[in-house]
């Protein structure tokens, strides 16, 4: 029995040994035909784990750089922000010894290139070649190829590396979005085991919601480039103006049963503001890349899938400025080995593979970088002639909201956009832009391609499929009224001086004797109005426009309007007075101090048609079936923004949860179907006894669904409209043209309704994705916003079918419900958080979700 124990023993030590899984060393990963100085530190001397080891955290990864920093003359290091969650983001420039001692000026000669009439480039002006690592946090091959990188660059020895080092200045963003990262790093390395496993099943590679992908509020920062509405990403975006690097390459993984994209995508999927002479660069360049996984006989895919039309990539907004921009896509293990269609697939390997296609990358940039040079002037000389050319020689726009004009300000300051007082009243499109209000962005700027790719509306006629959004005009998503000023219209004494931001603070109110109204235009007002109610403060709102009397007199205020008495409250009047003047100050909500009830139009603030407001207690439905994207949006503005607590609970958590603790409960885009008859019931008993339901795209159709609303959804086709046979190698084409992937409709909307409260504009914009939307029912006040007809489309693509069948149709469902409502949303009004527009109908749904009724009578009764 012993010697069966034994043998058995034998054997399962024999299969571990068998399985062991040690890193290949760092030179070896490397595979580059050179010596390595002992003196400096491998990975695993300073972190005590080498390369593929584990994953890298982000600590060790800034363990690991201050210490190789500290030790080489051909590298410095910078912390050049932090995350969200305020971990460092770090920028290592490495580079010759002699390039070190004139890098200002490197770095001021290579920013000249942009300038009108700048000459060529010195013979001796290295090639500047960027590269962001780990904007996606569970993509770690991208990020723990830095730290080979950093090693090789460090210890690497002999003539071929020194006439790099002199001909290059490598910049390296060691990590963009360290808090993904952390999730990612901290989740494999719990489960990494002493006998790594390969099953894909396993929970190493099936991680827990919401996943490394994203940073701290679950935004994909690889989208946010041209929004930059999160830190990482305006970080990202300044540091690229302050180097302006001839290549910008980023670093990704894809799928474990794929292989190694690069850059190009689609040859005609290239947005027309970037350059085609970049594109023919990128396709030169590539015979460096070519070569080099050739002679590793490696497979590897360009020219398909990842096109370049939505200008917020890393791999299309360098572009933007005159790079040549790369993208990198390696498969991925998503952990230490993994079975793939490959067969069993190292993390290590992995890891050396994005080292080595840098590598050839960098090779390829010093090739090129005369050539790189000739293009960066060459590019801003185009870009020149462009703007001359351009029949739209400037932007106007305003707002009456100043909170969103003062942060679409700091927007256009991190892209460098130079932005000038109006001077004189100017006439446009039908509006009126006056001087102090408005401002112009001239379009003969630096950047041109800039300002044009956040400006301009494209309908897009010439193309069908795309991997991301094909509209996101910038003014049409904040709810900005916009013009553009043609050739002719732009007289020379119509801008002043150069405005860089706007004083975002109201005037401070006076001390009311009977009641503050708070105006409902500010972007910020929910989070004035909370901080009140949080400090026990009564409020009202009026939902009629009324005239104020005050001291200074009478003024106007809109549909919205809050009322704060000063007497009954449970805080003394200098307490009201200072967190009224904290609104003015810092939510940029103007208040008006009321000397009298009276109003001479409008209810009297102590009228019959006042509604009470009650403080959101908010539940945010989030898990594995839940959108991360759309709920770390939701998410976002919420706590980030206005400043109101959010608790989140799973969805599988869902039927244990005491929901009397809420007042409000969100349920964003996802897939609801593991809720059972008895958690629909106990939700629609918690709506009817007065909590409001807020649902959005496929929340808001499983609500529709489980009958916890009146509304209808609207189907485009009906049973009887069969598509007539086409050929299979269509079926992107036919599901594009089914479908809308991303692009900006107008709606028309109900300005009386409290949803719309604070918007002045009777047409808004929204990011549209799908095709489904709510019908009409028999409640003619149920849709406050619907698509506007006869074609609602603004900018990017939609099919004419889609458009056309859209248009009068529902972008909003509200409806009361006994005491409670529910608020339906077809689309995500908080779309990336800079769809300033349509957030504002999010919040008033928050703030206002009790403050409308249903009719007496509907049409169907």
């Amino acid at each position: 029995m012993l010697r069966l124990i034994a043998a058995s023993l034998a054997l399962v030590f024999a299969a571990a040994a068998a399985h062991a899984y040690e890193p290949k060393p760092a030179q070896e990963l490397l595979a580059q035909d050179i010596s390595y100085d002992a003196a400096i530190p491998k990975p695993e001397d300073i972190t005590g784990f080498a390369i593929g080891d584990v994953i890298w955290t982000p600590a060790m990864h800034a363990e690991y750089a201050r210490a190789i920093a500290g030790l080489s003359d051909r590298m410095t290091i910078e912390t050049i922000g932090r995350s969200t969650f305020g971990r460092p983001i770090q920028r290592v420039v490495i580079t010759s010894p002699a390039n070190h001692a004139r890098i200002d000026a490197i770095r001021e000669t290579q920013r000249g290139l942009k300038r009108s009439g700048a000459s060529a480039a010195p013979a001796d002006h290295p090639a500047i070649i960027q590269t962001t690592f780990g904007v996606h946090g569970s993509e770690p091959s991208s990020y723990d190829s830095a730290a080979l990188l950093l090693y090789h660059f460090a210890a690497g020895q002999g003539e071929a590396m020194d006439r790099l080092l002199e001909e290059t200045v490598i910049i390296l963003v060691i990590m963009i979005n360290p808090d993904g990262a952390d999730r990612f790093a901290n989740w494999t390395n719990m489960h990494r085991a002493r006998v790594p496993v390969a099953d894909p099943q396993t929970r190493e590679h099936f991680h827990e919601w919401p996943w490394g992908r994203t940073n701290h509020y679950w935004f994909d920062l690889n989208r946010q480039w041209l929004p930059v509405m999160q830190p990482e990403a305006r970080l990202l975006v300044r540091a690229s103006h302050e180097w302006m690097p001839n290549i910008a390459a980023d670093m990704h993984e894809m799928g474990p049963n794929t292989t190694y994209f690069f850059s190009p995508g689609p040859l005609d999927g290239l947005h027309p503001l970037l350059s085609q002479d970049a594109l023919q660069l990128n396709l030169r360049m590539n015979r460096f890349l070519r070569d080099q996984l050739d002679g590793e006989g490696q497979l590897y895919v360009s020219e398909e899938l990842f096109d370049d039309f939505y200008l917020g990539y890393g791999s299309s907004y360098p572009g933007l400025i005159g790079s040549v921009p790369y993208l990198f896509e390696q498969s991925s293990t998503r952990g230490i080995v993994m079975d793939t269609d490959f067969g069993v697939q190292r993390y290590d390997d992995k890891v050396g593979q994005q080292a080595r296609a840098l590598l050839a990358l960098i090779r390829a940039g010093q090739h090129y970088r005369a050539d790189l040079h000739a293009h960066m002037r060459q590019f801003f000389n185009e870009s020149r002639r462009r703007a001359q050319a351009d029949p739209v020689t400037a932007w106007v726009f305003t707002s009456n909201d100043r909170a969103r004009l003062a942060d679409f300000f700091e927007v256009l300051d991190t892209h460098s956009i130079e932005v000038r007082e109006l001077t004189q009243t100017l006439r446009q499109d039908g509006r009126v832009y006056r001087p102090g209000e408005a401002f112009i962005v001239p379009v003969r700027q630096d950047q041109y391609r800039i300002v044009q790719g956040m400006f301009e509306s494209k309908i897009v006629t010439d193309n069908t499929e795309f991997y991301d959004v094909s509209g996101w005009t910038q003014p049409l998503a904040w709810g900005l009224e916009y013009s553009a000023i043609r050739t002719g219209l732009l007289a020379p004494n119509l801008t002043g001086d150069r405005v860089t931001a706007i004083e975002r603070a109201a005037p401070e109110p006076a001390r009311a004797r009977v009641a503050y109204v708070m105006a409902w235009d500010s972007y910020y007002a929910p989070r004035a109005l909370y901080r009140l109610q949080d400090a026990g403060v009564r409020a009202q709102v009026v939902p009629d426009p009324i005239t104020v009397i005050t001291d200074e007199g009478e003024v106007e205020v809109g549909r919205g309007a809050v009322v704060v008495p000063v007497a009954r409250q449970s805080v003394d009047p200098d307490a009201l007075h200072a967190l009224m003047v904290r609104a003015a100050r810092e939510d940029s909500v103007t208040v008006h101090a009321a000397r009298s009830s009276h109003t001479p139009r409008g209810s009297d603030l102590g009228g019959f048609a006042l509604s009470a407001l009650t403080k959101p207690s908010i539940l945010l439905v989030t898990g594995r079936t839940v959108n991360v994207n759309e709920a770390g949006e939701i998410w976002h503005i919420l706590d980030r923004e206005m400043a109101m607590p959010v608790s989140q609970i799973d969805v599988s958590e869902l039927s244990r949860a005491d929901l009397s603790r809420y007042n409000r409960i969100i349920l964003p885009h996802g897939d609801y179907s593991a809720l059972n008859e008895s958690m629909v019931s106990r939700l629609n008993e918690w709506v009817r006894s007065g909590g409001v339901l807020i649902a959005t795209r496929g929340g808001a159709r499983w609500a529709v669904n489980q009958e916890l609303s009146g509304a209808e959804i609207f189907e485009r086709d009906s049973p009887d409209e069969r598509p007539a046979p086409r050929a299979y190698e269509d079926i992107n084409v036919w599901d594009a043209e089914e479908a809308v992937s991303g692009a900006i409709f107008a709606t028309e909307i109900d300005l009386t309704h409290p949803l719309a409260f604070g918007l002045r504009e009777p047409r808004l914009a929204v990011q549209r994705i799908g095709e489904h939307a709510f019908a009409r029912t028999g409640n003619p006040f149920a849709l406050p916003l619907r698509y506007a007809g006869p074609d609602p489309l603004m900018s990017g693509y939609a099919s004419q079918g889609n458009r056309e069948a859209l248009a009068g149709m529902g972008v909003v469902h509200a409806e009361r419900r006994g005491s409670g409502a529910v608020i339906l949303f077809a689309d995500n009004p908080v779309f990336r958080a800079y769809f300033r527009g349509s957030s504002r109908v999010f919040m008033n749904a928050v703030t206002y979700g009790e403050a409308f009724r249903n009719p007496r009578r509907r049409e169907d009764q």
